[in-house]
């Protein structure tokens, strides 16, 4: 079965992830796995769908409500809070995933795309992306180099990702309405697929230098 190329780099990063699960362990990056699982497993079937003419705004709308705990849950451990800041994450985490709830039942249904649950969650990812980069850059640890963490490459590209997302939705009904193509293909059909190349990209490179900095700076 033919797939779309952005999906096989969603592919390549789940099995990067998954060939080195030991460093992404070290790194507490282990979530992504199932983030990785639930996108690909959805694009997939998404795709398949789309090919035979069926509306498959049931099986993302059903991803946003899998996808958003685990997302919430990775930047949990990244981040790391205690306290009342940790309170504090997870009722938030937990009024999001309701909103969402609320919106595929009773708001847009799943008939259509739940465009304003997307809109909540990229902004919150994105908040969350910014918060682990503030926490990077306020680090004292010197072991590791900005560059070199993987952190950096997962919270950035993710920020880029939610913030072109977040506008690429906002200037929607303008594209809709000038019929904006290129190639003879809608642009937010287009600047989609290129956003998750980039985004699974850095992934697989983050990945790999889990791999690295556990077999060289990271007891075994």
């Amino acid at each position: 079965m033919f797939l779309p190329i952005y999906i096989y780099f969603e592919l390549l990063s789940l099995l990067f992830a998954l060939w080195f699960y030991k460093g992404l362990r070290k790194f507490k990056l282990s979530p992504f796995i199932l983030v990785l699982l639930t996108g690909c497993l959805a694009d997939v079937a998404g795709g398949k769908l789309s090919d035979l003419k069926i509306s498959n705004y049931y099986i993302y709308n059903g991803y946003l409500i899998i996808s958003t705990p685990l997302y919430f849950y990775a930047f949990f451990k990244m981040l790391n809070y205690t306290g009342l800041t940790k309170k504090l994450y997870i009722i938030i985490s937990m009024l999001v995933v309701v909103f969402i709830s609320l919106n595929l039942f009773f708001i847009q249904g799943y008939k259509e795309f739940n465009t304003y649950s997307l809109i909540i969650i990229e902004f919150v990812i994105t908040l969350l992306s910014l918060l682990v980069l503030l926490k990077l850059f306020n680090d004292n640890d010197t072991t590791i180099m900005l560059q070199q963490h993987p952190y950096f490459w997962i919270s950035g590209s993710t920020l880029i990702f939610s913030i072109s997302t977040l506008a690429i939705l906002g200037l929607q009904q303008f594209i809709q309405t000038n019929n904006l193509q290129l190639d003879g293909k809608n642009i937010y059909r287009i600047l989609i697929p290129m956003l998750n190349i980039i985004l699974s990209g850095c992934y697989i490179y983050a990945f790999s230098l889990c791999h690295k900095l556990t077999s060289k700076l990271l007891p075994q």
